[in-house]
Parts: structure tokens; sequence; C-alpha cells
């Protein structure tokens, strides 16, 4: 029996309900065992609609079987073919009730839209949009998060996102958002991605009013609700025209007074967090706004660090951190003279106190306040003058931190000592610290492949310094020479112990 004859027979077979099941399996297990242009070649020679209708019932293994068999024939067809072709039932499998088809068809969906041209062929079958739409307020989270991605690569395209202004699909995002609020910040979401990606996206979600309707909800008498939104803008507000549009409508100012002048105890301690996010996303990109504008946020950090608090400790380091990560944060923290003088002794006084997972965010937060990027003097006085804050002897405290036996720990010490190994006054400080030296070069202590692998990025930045005498100069760089993960021979040491 040739292969057209053999595939025209298990067409027909899928036509019989006793028989499915077992022809789905011959033909899965045939196109498998196929190389790509030949299964492609076997593909079109099957009846796809009779594939389709396999999905129409309710027995389960039928179902997946169909998918499966459904997923191979599709992805042999060139990018477009399928949602061009196949449209109709593709829609209905994204009315289906089991979230497997729904997956497969969203999936092939996604397949056919990685550029201009198949967006534009995608977005001419409307009922195939608004069904994908639809699946954004489904209850299965895997099927909601795919066509959201489906959603934001139509709004991301300057040739497509007109199509979601189309009455028609306004009127069906309209209808899904008011399904519950956890769909509405699905929705929200989508908004936000696309308006991130260009200034014409921007500008058209919000004439179209989209974007209005995530501020209107930061009014929501639903706290759980503003705090996702607030999450949602923390992203927003590190492009352009999200910056411009938040604040330009008051948002930014809005929540400085909301963390100054709320009564609202559950706010606060609910989306507190969210905004230090937030100004620390915003400080990341436009630092010097923190310091001109919202120098109230410094404040608090300060004394979210003093308090007991640790979720506020935690988030609090890490958007101190982040603000400090570029050279432009350093410079406009320095500007504000009394404030790091008060913050860097206060996380070093706290450290002890801490749990370990807010412990390690502190030590990594003291790792991007001492890093620089770039050999800029401007930068290195700055650090050499905040390490000089660190209560009590700096090098002392990394240390306690580098040699603690818990790896996580112990890594984000090294961190630190990393940090210092980039600069000069760092590298003079590594060499006037007794034992330092001959702890780093100490292979025998480190059995964790991420420590070791600091050591030695440490070590190469040191081998390369002309702090170091000529006899330790020679031992880093053999060190480096033998790479991270060198293991001294049972001879050597023997050799070495006779000496």
């Amino acid at each position: 029996m040739s292969r057209e004859q053999w595939l025209s027979a298990k067409s027909s077979a899928l036509r019989d309900e006793d028989e499915r099941i077992s022809t789905l399996n011959e033909i899965k297990d045939y196109l498998r065992s196929l190389p790509q242009n030949e299964a492609a070649e076997s593909a079109q020679l099957l009846q796809m609609p009779v594939l389709f209708d396999c999905l129409n019932d309710s027995n389960t293994e039928q179902i997946d079987l169909a998918c499966e068999v459904l997923t191979l024939c599709l992805n042999t067809l060139t990018l477009g073919e399928s949602t061009n072709r196949y449209n109709v039932p593709l829609e209905r499998a994204l009315k289906h009730p089991h979230s497997q088809v729904k997956l497969m068809a969203l999936k092939d969906i996604q397949r056919n839209i990685v550029n201009d041209e198949l967006l534009v062929r995608f977005c001419k079958h409307t009922p195939l949009l608004i069904m994908v739409i639809k699946c954004i307020g489904n209850d299965d989270l895997g099927v909601a998060l795919l066509s959201s991605d489906v959603i934001t690569t139509v709004g991301a395209s300057e040739s497509c996102i007109n199509v979601l202004l189309l009455p028609d699909v306004q009127n069906v995002v309209a209808e899904v958002m008011s399904k519950n609020e956890i769909i509405r910040l699905r929705f929200f979401e989508v908004f936000i991605n696309i308006a991130r990606k260009s200034e014409k996206s921007h500008n058209i979600l919000e004439s179209s009013g989209f974007l209005g309707q995530v501020l209107h909800d930061l009014n929501n008498n639903d706290v759980l609700l503003r705090m996702n939104i607030i999450e949602l803008l923390s992203q927003f507000v590190t492009c352009k025209q999200g910056y411009r549009y938040l604040e330009s409508n008051g948002i930014i100012e809005k929540f400085c007074k909301q963390l100054k002048d709320s009564d609202d105890l559950l706010f606060v301690q609910l989306c507190e967090p969210g905004i230090l996010k937030f100004f620390g996303q915003l400080a990341y990109w436009r630092p010097n706004d923190i310091v001109t504008k919202y120098k109230f946020i410094l404040t608090r950090i300060y004394s979210n660090i003093k308090s007991d608090n640790f979720t506020l400790v935690r988030v609090s380091v890490d958007t101190l951190g982040h603000i400090a990560e570029t050279n432009e944060g350093k410079i406009a923290l320095n500007s504000v003279g009394d404030i790091m003088p008060k913050l860097l002794p206060s996380i070093t006084e706290k450290l002890n106190k801490l749990p370990n997972e807010v412990k390690i965010r502190a030590l990594n937060c003291l790792e991007n306040i001492l890093q620089v990027s770039t050999n800029d003097t401007r930068i290195t006085a700055i650090t050499r003058r905040w390490y000089s804050y660190l209560e009590g002897n700096p090098i002392d405290l990394i240390l306690r931190y580098a040699k603690n036996p818990f790896s996580e720990i112990r890594c984000a010490g090294l961190g630190i000592l990393n940090a210092l190994a980039t600069q000069l006054w760092g590298q003079e400080v590594i060499r006037n610290s007794a034992g330092l030296v001959e702890f780093l070069l100490d292979r025998n202590v480190e059995t964790i492949k991420e420590c070791k692998e600091l050591k030695f990025e440490i070590i190469c930045k040191l081998s390369t310094s002309e702090v170091f005498n000529h006899e330790i100069n020679l031992r880093l760089q053999a060190f480096v020479k033998e790479g991270p993960f060198y293991v001294q021979g049972v001879t050597e040491v023997a050799i070495e112990g006779n000496d």
C-alpha cells in the first residue's frame, strides 16, 4: 500500500468513532517516525477537517491524541497557512471546553504571527482575534497567559494595533473585563505591555481610554487590586512615554503623598512595598528625579531599614541597591549629603538581626552600592567614602559573611569582595587585611561551584593589580592559569609536604 493510500485509509477510519483512538495513535507514530520534509508531505495528504472533528468528543484520551496529531500537522505548514486556511476550525478550538484544545490552537496562532506581514494576515480574521481576546478571561491561567501574549504581540505591531480599536473588538474587551477584577488585571497588563513598546502604541492606547481605565482603578476600594496595579506601573514608569504619562496625570506625586499622609494602614501595609519598587525602577532610569522631586522616598527607605518589619527592610534594601547600581544613581545619592552616612551604618547594624533571606538581599544591596562599572575616579571616590561609612571595621564585617558556612550568604559576602577587587582602593584594602589573600587562594575551603567561580573572578581582578608584591602576583597569576575548579593532586601535596 502506498503512502497516499495508507493516509487516505486512515483519514476514512477517523470517521468511525470506534476506530478513532487507535487510528490517531497510528497516525501520530507514523508522522513522528518521518523526516521533516516527508512528514510535511504526509500531513498534506491527511484530511484536516476530519482531524479537527475528532476534537468534538467527551473522551479525554481522544481529545489529547487529536491535539497531538493536529500539532504535528499544523507545524509542517508554512507560516500563516494554518491561520488562513483553518481559521474557522481554530476559532472553534478556542471555544472548546478542554484547555488542552485551546492551548493547541493558541500555540499554533503564536507560531504564525512572528512578523508584521503574518500579523496583518492574522488580524484580517476578526472572529478568530475576538476568540483569542475572550480567552484572556479563561479560568485556565495557561490559556489566559498565552492569549495575552498573542494580543500583546498584535498591539505591539504598529501595523495592527488599530484593530484593537474596532467597535466589535472594544465591545468584547469591555465584556470580558467586566467579569471580575482578576481578568481586568490581565487586560491592564496587556495594555501596559503594549504601551511600553513604542510611543505610537502608547498614544493609541491613551486616546482609546484603555490606559485611563488602569489609572481609574487606582482609586478602587479593593486594596489588593490597587497593589497589583502599582506593580504593573512599576514596569510602565521605566519607559519614557510611561514616565511622562504617569507624571502628567499626577500618579508619581500621588504615590508619595499616599506614603506620607495615608491613614489607611492596610493600604500602606500592602502597597508600600510596591510603591517603593516603583520608585526604585524610576530612580534607576531617572536618578536625579529622586533627589530633586521625591527625596522623601530616601527618608522612607531609611526609616524602613531601622524598623522591625522585615518585609519593608527587604524591599527597602532592594530599592536602594537598585538606585545605586548605576554610576548616575551613585552620583545622585551622593548629592544628598546626609542620606548615605545614615543609611549605610543602619544596614550594617541591622545585618545580624535579619533572617537569612533578607540578610542576603542587604548584602546584595551593599555590593551594588560599592561596585563600579567603569574606572571613573569620581565614582571610585564616592564608593571609597561610602565604604568608610560601614560600621566598625568594614573588611572584618564583609569577611564574616564571605566565610559564612551557608553558601548563599557566603556568595553574597564574596560578591562584596568582588566589588572591592575592581577598584584600586579596594585592592589596597584586600592587601592590607591580614590573611585575606591566603583565604582567597585557598581552594580547600570552597566546595560550592558558585563560590569557586566568585573567588576566581576576584583573583582574576587582583592578578592584574599593581598593589601586591612580586611573590603574591605570581601566586595570583598561577591560580588564574589553573582555572576556577583546579584540584591539587595527591602527589603534588606529598611533594609540598616533604619540602
